[in-house]
């Protein structure tokens, strides 16, 4: 059995929810609650009986239906018999002698059991409520308490350790649970041997966890438990003290992460990097963190996905402000000038080169150097780099005057240099002088899902408050335009059309006619290093549908399966593809003059 010594109300529901089987309204339970220790009770502070009388008819009996034992304290002067009717007659079931003279020693407990407010004046007390026909509870301490209790035919023996453990206010005691267990065992012996209906419980001193409880409880073969601190005061300063700390912490870190948001927003607000795809938060997170630590730094993305302004905000969030952002092209066909172009040389060191020649290592000492085209750079250059930044310094050409390297690098290229289909891989000093930070932009084809965002915020530069807008035709017409131009381009056609625009509302009309003309000119080669990347550009473009692509390229798709199998291309195309592009619905509506094509994509 197990029973629950409370002073609330919450606490005896929380209790009967629990499974308790019985309830002690003991004025110790009050005085916890009220933040004081349980030994309270045994102070002068409060008419014991009638504090008990009123919280437990008011708090208890109302909210609970297990029996409920009153904790009548004998100490006061008056009629036993007159206490226990005030008892019954208020509605307890039981009672018990608490607060009891078994909790104290010395000459104090040999004064009250002279003057007749002893041990003995308890028994009378429960005697008197069996005789009303309560149920009946003792406390008691030691063997000869115990016995005594047993000897007046009382329900329950409850062996008392003393005033528990643990929590704040808990005692401390070289009372372990091994001292605990021995005596227990000998008192459930000596309630059995009088008494083998009476049932014995324990309660207090070591005993603070249920494990601890069934520890005891198993060796001495006592019936049950009570607890009092164990069941409201050590779990609800636990659970109080971690709940206030949890709400205490939410909010602390809710304002460190409003902080970091506002913080991060403040550096990453850029056209390039708005959307919600899981590609441009990867990306913002990239550049979130280039601009927290000064390392080098790779940006890999096409023309127009915003490489260069990603560079200059990496730039301006670490550099010192007024120090300049130094870019230099990287030239495939001129390795010598660009060595020149990096290092520097004297006047005079190489032929043609009369005056000295100040490097963009040295001009952008203490600043950040923007190598545009990077996966261009010559390998042997590229080596060069990688011994300057180990060696923390490097020479002009020529001289033998020592520079210290004091520049971040960051690498602007649209080529992938980690990719195997990739014919420009850089050497693999690469990764050793750049990339240690990787950003990549991702096409805006590739994340049409922010094409709304973007333009509302391209829209809103282009008139202030944003009085232009797209209806949803127009987005329709732009989620089904290729953009090989990227964001760039978006910006362009945006722009352009809101100029035009009669109204404030951007449609389809104003957006097809330059689209199409556009179109018409990105099979263009001359943009592209080989037959084999404008191709791959191509597929990529179009989604791998080689139909599409033979279109868009102006290739008929003999002719481009033959050169993407010279090119092996083949398999570099994915297992599923989105539906119909822009092409074939531009030619359809070229054909069928209709004003506004069928399109897959939903309106925004």
């Amino acid at each position: 059995m197990f029973g629950a010594a409370i002073g609330t109300g919450m606490a005896a529901k929380a209790a009967e929810r629990g499974g308790a089987d019985f309830l002690l309204a003991l004025s110790a339970g009050r005085f916890r609650s009220m933040g004081a220790p349980s030994a309270a009770c045994m102070l002068a502070l409060r008419d014991a009986n009638r504090l008990v009388m009123e919280f437990g008819r008011a708090e208890l009996l109302p909210n609970t239906s297990l029996p409920v034992f009153f904790g009548a304290s004998s100490f006061a002067d008056g009629s036993i018999e007159k206490l226990v009717d005030q008892i019954a007659e208020a509605g307890f079931h039981g009672v018990a002698n608490f607060p009891s003279c078994v909790f104290l020693d010395g000459q104090y407990r040999e004064y009250l059991e002279e003057s007749g407010f002893g041990f003995d004046r308890e028994i009378a007390l429960l005697r008197a409520a069996r005789t009303r026909g309560l149920l009946t509870l003792a406390y008691v301490h030691s063997l000869a308490e115990t016995r005594r209790a047993v000897a007046s035919q009382l329900d329950i023996i409850n062996l008392d350790f003393g005033w528990n453990m643990g929590g704040v206010v808990g005692v401390e005691s070289s009372f372990g649970l091994e001292d605990a267990t021995s005596l227990a065992k000998s008192f459930v012996s000596a309630v059995r041997a009088v008494d083998g209906q009476a049932r014995c419980v324990i309660e207090g001193g070591p005993i603070v966890t249920p494990e601890q409880m069934d520890q005891v409880c198993r060796a001495a073969k006592a019936d049950g438990y009570v607890g009092g601190s164990t069941i409201d005061r050590v779990p609800l300063e636990s659970a109080i003290e971690m709940a206030t700390a949890a709400f205490k912490t939410i909010g602390t870190l809710r304002r460190q992460v409003d902080s970091l948001e506002r913080k991060l927003t403040r550096k990453v607000a850029l056209d390039a990097l708005i959307g919600f795809s899981e590609s441009i938060e990867r990306a913002r997170e990239q550049v979130a963190h280039a601009m927290e630590i000064d390392l080098p730094v790779l940006i890999v993305g096409e023309s127009g996905t915003g490489r260069r302004e990603v560079a200059k905000a990496i730039h301006e969030a670490r550099i010192p402000w007024g120090r300049w952002l130094i870019s230099g092209e990287c030239k495939a066909d001129a390795s010598h000038d660009m060595e020149l172009d990096l290092f520097g040389c004297v006047g005079g060191a190489f032929p043609g080169v009369e005056n000295r020649r100040t490097g963009l290592l040295d001009l952008a000492r203490g600043s950040s150097l923007v190598l545009d085209d990077v996966a261009m750079l010559d390998i042997a250059v590229q080596r060069q780099l990688l011994q300057a930044v180990q060696a923390g310094c490097f020479w002009p050409r020529g001289s033998k005057e020592v520079i210290p390297l004091d520049v971040r690098f960051i690498g602007i290229t649209r080529f992938d240099p980690n990719a195997e289909s990739d014919t420009r891989r850089l050497d693999l000093t690469f990764s050793q002088w750049l990339g240690a930070i990787r950003i990549e932009l991702p096409p805006l084809r590739e994340r049409l899902e922010d094409l709304p965002m973007l333009s509302e915020a391209v829209l809103r530069g282009v008139a202030k408050g944003g009085k232009k807008k797209l209806n949803s035709s127009a987005y329709r017409v732009l989620l089904s335009y290729p953009w090989q131009g990227n964001l760039g381009e978006l910006r362009s056609v945006l722009q352009t059309a809101a100029v035009r625009a009669r109204s404030s509302i951007i449609t389809d009309r104003d957006l097809l006619y330059l689209l199409e003309s556009r179109h018409t000119k990105s099979t263009d080669r001359q943009d592209f290093p080989s037959e084999r990347e404008w191709i791959l550009d191509g597929l990529k473009r179009n989604r791998f549908r080689r139909a599409e692509t033979a279109l868009f390229l102006r290739l008929s798709r003999k002719t481009l399966y033959n050169k993407m199998q010279r090119y092996e291309l083949l398999g570099e195309i994915p297992s599923r593809h989105p539906p119909e592009r822009w092409d074939e619905k531009i030619s359809r509506e070229r054909h069928n003059r209709v004003v506004l094509p069928v399109f897959t994509h939903p309106p925004i």
